[in-house]
């Protein structure tokens, strides 16, 4: 099975959790999906809509997990999927790690996303929607101050695009918002491609990384952070969610 996951290298997929529930609908519904800690963590939402976009992150992520694997969707529930923080070693935060993969997840405003790989790839994920304007302060905290003087102060979607890409960045380090996104800088790569590198030589596990922006639905953003691993490819839908029952 880690031959498998090594040999599809880095895969991705965005979907309405709304999506993700009707798929799972058939079987018992998303608590089918879910291990006992995220049952017990999507029970302390109380809002329905934050409730449902936690569950069906979890259960994209367990999804792809066991696609990537070879697995049947059945199967991902009971992946052993934990956290590891490279840093001090936690298991109470950090990268979404299974045995030989990488993972991260994200979810915002109804939209959920995935990404997983091989264990060297140090996977990281993010999608946003775009908001009709921004918090006080956004720029001095995310922009780098390259990226601020060259841009439109107006324009919210490039912004968030670096948000995202920063974020991924930093999910895909473990380090995640420990690191002031500001301390990132992201340069257009050497190969012509549409993926950026992350510059940031106080932090290794940043630096070097590379970031893709992949396509979403108008209203949201989305990047994956991945090393030495090519552009991450999109699944197929029908290959990753639970078919039909009979």
């Amino acid at each position: 099975m880690t031959t498998q996951a090594r040999t599809l290298g880095v895969g991705y997929l965005i979907l309405p959790s709304a999506v993700v529930e009707s798929a799972c609908s058939g079987f018992g519904g998303l608590d089918r999906f879910l291990s006992q800690d995220e049952k017990a963590a999507r029970r302390r939402y109380r809002n329905v809509a934050d409730s449902q976009d936690y569950a069906a992150s979890h259960v994209l992520l367990r999804l792809l997990a066991a696609h990537q694997l070879g697995l049947d969707p059945l199967a991902a529930p009971a992946l052993n999927i934990s956290r590891r923080c490279p840093g001090c070693g936690s298991t109470d935060h950090g990268r979404t790690v299974l045995p030989e993969m990488s993972l991260s997840l994200s979810r915002s405003h109804g939209m959920v996303m995935a990404a997983v790989g091989p264990a060297s790839a140090s996977v990281g994920a993010d999608v946003e929607r775009v908001p009709p304007g921004l918090f006080d302060g956004f720029d001095n905290y995310v922009l780098d101050p390259r990226a601020t003087a060259i841009m439109d102060k107006a324009d919210v979607p490039s912004r968030m695009r670096q948000w995202v890409a920063k974020e991924a960045v930093l999910k895909a380090a473990g380090l995640g918002l420990s690191i002031p996104p500001s301390a990132v800088q992201l340069v257009a790569a050497e190969d012509g491609s549409n993926a950026l590198r992350a510059v940031c030589p106080v932090q290794p596990l940043v630096h070097g990384l590379a970031v893709y922006p992949v396509p979403v639905t108008p209203t949201h953003v989305a990047a994956v952070s991945a090393r030495g691993c090519g552009l991450p490819a999109v699944r197929g839908v029908s290959e990753v969610l639970p078919p039909p029952p009979d």
